[in-house]
């Protein structure tokens, strides 16, 4: 019997279906079985220079079937083959959707596949930043961008899911994508206009080692990103896919409980080969067993709403190491009037009727956050209509922090390690300030509040290091909490590295980040619980209790 609240999938890649035998695939499959509940498994027909015969396809597919597993197909668009003078000029060898013979290759191995499945789902190297000659002359005076997204839209239509239903009508296309939301654009991801295209949407929860790896990805990225993918098509957002690589086990399994936490409805192990025989499966089949159990009680995720709209960046990732100091957050790529309070940050300003719709939302007596990124992204170009703050090209080091701004002081003072900030400026009695820096005999605005129209308007000043909000005094996070949480009417007081998650029908998690033992308060309805965490857990909060 399978999990009540997801399905579970396991990946198997064309290169490892090429080089297994069946009999050593059925030995290897007993291992997973023995603590997972498999539900499904994605077998590959192409990636890079492996193509999977059908014969062999469809030995390992009556194989599992017979299991009754669910089998799908699956396809990573990286190509080793075909005369290609600039083959090893792209990044991990994607395809050059420039040229009509590697499209007609795309085609090619798409209705191969669609012959043999009733669901596909694309890996999510399915991008291009080829710059050859080729893609510089289509280019033509178009950006990178704008040639991309428009470029790739086309070929999902075109070359991928057109042929696909030609070939069986009732396939499921999936396209899954990757972790690095903010760059989406600059390589043609374009789920603005492919959501409309592909049935499905599925996402890469992929945050492993947050420090050692090449990508920066804080690790509530799991959480925001499935969140995010949901608003962008409801209903339609499949699943999260994560995998064991530059992981330690608790980094392995905060993945599976931040996919789940978002409410994915299916999960995806990647990959069979790198899983089998492994000390990463059998606490995972415990983990997933309670984190099932804990599913079933809970309702729609809900949080501050942050305004993330497609093809757009700055400030990448501020939102998910926010995350990690106990906001919680719902994305989504469409601005909402309703919502309050509504989080801007710098990729918001992607959106060039922002000031407009930010305008909107403060008169009708919503509250605004916004970031110091924010100002310098708006700088001149109308921010000066909702606040007397300004940002300038300084910089100050702060290690001791003011809170609690009274009519002439304040009323706290505590202390830190150094943290790097833009200086701010504004105007006295037209601003307000709610924490400040002390640095000498100046102080510099950390935190400012201003009212325009019926709302209310923050201003954040963020560190040049995000990570640098792990390190601000607990009595400053503490503040901040309450400012981003005060319409929703719930926070805690405690160290960074910890999260929040609500739903709801009053049933709250807490999980930490923490390699020691930790409590924090958490305050609502006009009352206060202590809360132990243990180091790297998390625990299920009934609020109405």
């Amino acid at each position: 019997m399978g999990y009540k609240n997801f399905g579970l999938a396991i990946y198997c890649t064309a290169p490892f279906l090429n080089r297994i035998s069946i009999e050593e695939l059925k030995n290897d499959f007993k291992f997973f079985q023995r603590y997972l509940h498999v539900d499904k498994v994605y077998l590959e027909t192409h990636r890079g220079k492996d193509d999977v015969s059908k014969e062999k396809m469809i030995n390992f597919k009556n194989f599992f079937e017979s299991e009754g597993i669910i089998v799908a197909g699956g396809i990573t668009t990286t190509i080793d083959s075909l005369d290609d003078p600039v083959h090893d000029l792209r990044i991990f060898h994607t395809f050059c959707y420039s040229k009509d013979s590697l499209k007609k290759r795309l085609q090619e191995i798409v209705e191969y596949t669609a012959s043999l499945f009733d669901e596909i789902i694309l890996d999510d190297f399915y991008f291009t930043s080829c710059s050859c000659e080729d893609c510089i002359k289509s280019k033509g005076d178009k950006s990178w961008q704008e040639y991309r997204l428009n470029l790739m839209t086309e070929v999902s239509q075109k070359y991928v899911v057109d042929p696909a239903k030609r070939v069986n009508p009732k396939v499921n296309m999936i396209i899954k994508y990757p972790n690095w939301v903010e760059s989406y654009h600059e390589n043609g991801y374009n789920p603005e206009t492919q959501k409309d295209i592909f049935d499905e949407i599925y996402v890469g929860t992929e945050t492993r080692d947050p420090k050692y790896t090449q990508q920066d990805l804080p690790r509530y990225l799991s959480y925001y990103l499935m969140r995010w993918f949901e608003n962008v098509k409801p209903s339609k957002n499949k699943g999260g896919w994560f995998d064991s690589f530059e992981c330690n086990l608790n980094q392995y399994l905060e993945q599976a409980y931040l996919t789940l936490f978002a409410k994915a409805k299916e999960i995806t192990l990647f990959d069979f080969n790198s899983l089998r025989n492994t000390v990463y499966i059998p606490p995972l089949g415990f983990e997933l067993e309670r984190l099932d159990n804990i599913l079933s009680l809970l309702g729609d995720p809900m949080g501050v709403r942050v305004y993330h709209p497609f093809h757009s960046d700055g400030e990448d990732h501020l939102v998910d190491y926010l995350g990690m100091i106990g906001i919680p957050f719902e994305p989504s790529p469409y601005f909402s009037f309703q919502e309050s309070p509504i989080f801007i940050t710098e990729t918001s300003c992607g959106d060039r009727d922002i000031l407009n719709k930010m305008k909107k939302a403060l008169i009708s007596g919503n509250t605004i956050i916004i970031t110091s990124g924010v100002l310098r992204r708006l700088r001149g170009k109308g921010i000066e209509e909702f606040t007397s703050v300004r940002y300038t090209d300084r910089k100050v080091n702060i290690d001791f922090f003011a809170i609690d701004s009274a009519m002439i002081g304040f009323t706290k003072y505590v202390h830190s390690q150094e943290i790097l900030f833009p200086v701010l400026e504004y105007y006295t009695n037209s601003s307000w300030p709610v924490v400040v820096g002390i640095k000498g005999e100046r102080n510099f605005p950390i935190l400012l509040k201003d009212f325009y129209g019926s709302g209310k308007l923050y201003v954040l000043n963020v560190p040049d290091n995000f990570f640098d909000v792990y390190n601000l005094p607990v009595e400053v996070l503490n503040e901040i909490r309450k400012i981003f949480m005060e319409k929703i009417g719930i926070y805690f007081e405690g160290e960074g590295k910890i999260s929040l998650f609500l739903y709801n029908n009053n049933y709250a998690i807490v999980e930490s980040f923490l390699p020691h033992r930790s409590e924090i308060t958490l305050r609502f309805k006009d009352k206060s619980t202590k809360i132990l965490l243990n180091p790297n857990g998390f625990k299920l909060i009934n609020l109405s209790e």
